[in-house]
C-alpha cells in the first residue's frame, strides 16, 4: 500500500498531487515545444482548479509563478513571465 506520508512532499499542497506530477512530467520532456504546450495546459488546469484567483488582478502571473516553484525552476520553456 503506497501512503501519502511516503510519497514525495507536496511543494504547493492547494494544487494537489497530480498537478505536481504533471509538472514532473513536463519537465522530463525532451522537446522544448511540446514541454511549453503541457506546461501552458497545467496552468489553465490550475486556474481551473482556483477560481477564486481569478479575482486578483494578476492571477495568470501568480499562477506561472507557483508553476515555476512547483517545478524548482527547472522548467525552460517560453512563458508570459519571467520565473
Amino acid at each position: 500500500m503506497d501512503y501519502n506520508t511516503q510519497r514525495e512532499r507536496l511543494i504547493l499542497p492547494e494544487y494537489g498531487r497530480n498537478v505536481q506530477m504533471m509538472i514532473s512530467h513536463a519537465i522530463s520532456l525532451e522537446d522544448r515545444e511540446e514541454r511549453t504546450k503541457a506546461v501552458n495546459t497545467i496552468v489553465n488546469v490550475m486556474a481551473s482548479m482556483n477560481p477564486h484567483l481569478k479575482e486578483n488582478l494578476d492571477f495568470k502571473h501568480k499562477l506561472w509563478d507557483h508553476l515555476h516553484i512547483i517545478a524548482d525552476f527547472q522548467l525552460d520553456i517560453d512563458t508570459p513571465f519571467e520565473p
